[in-house]
């Protein structure tokens, strides 16, 4: 009797297919569109998360600081707050067109880049700081060097009539006029 003993079969070696090698083409494509996709991603929080980007002709704001680094805030219009309403919203290379106009400028690290042309808000009959270099816009005494009365503030009408020596501050945008001179 021969012994023999079954001789288990070899095991079939599996082989792993190889992986595709992607070309170097398609993985670059892919990063430029992940690029892309993540700038516009932050464009677009900028943009929606500004205040100055989203600003409208008319809308009110409390604006202080200096005119190098002021300080923007929307309010209500009624608001004892508001300082500023929104005369024209342009892209940062425009004019305001008007030398009434203050000019607020945001520049984002990225994202838009907004320019805002702001009318100062004066009551009648107050006076205010000539600062050039101040946004804040309070009325202060009428005694003192460096400073103008608003004898007159029109709104919804055509540039009012000042008196001699009194100049006219125009916003033809939001039909608003003021006549301000020295104080008496």
């Amino acid at each position: 009797m021969s012994s023999t003993e079954p001789v288990a079969p070899a095991p079939a070696q599996e082989q792993a297919p190889e992986p595709k090698k992607s070309g170097i083409g398609k993985r670059i494509l892919t990063y430029i569109v992940g690029l892309i996709v993540v700038g516009a991603g932050v464009y677009a929080f900028n943009y929606f998360t500004s205040d100055v980007a989203q600003a409208k002709v008319g809308d009110c704001a409390s604006v202080t600081g200096t005119t190098s680094s002021p300080q923007y805030k929307v309010v209500e219009c009624g608001s004892a707050e508001a300082t500023y309403t929104i005369g024209k919203s342009l892209g940062l290379n425009e004019s305001c067109g008007n030398d009434s106009y203050s000019e607020l400028t945001e520049s984002a690290r990225r994202g838009p880049k907004t320019k805002l042309c702001i009318a100062p808000i004066f009551a009648e009959g107050k006076c205010y700081s000539d600062s050039t270099t101040s946004m804040d816009v309070k009325a202060v005494e009428c005694s003192g060097s460096s400073l103008f009365k608003v004898s007159k503030v029109v709104k919804d009408a055509a540039a009012p009539q000042c008196a001699e020596g009194e100049q006219a501050l125009t916003y033809p945008e939001l039909k608003l006029n003021y006549c301000v001179g020295l104080p008496a």
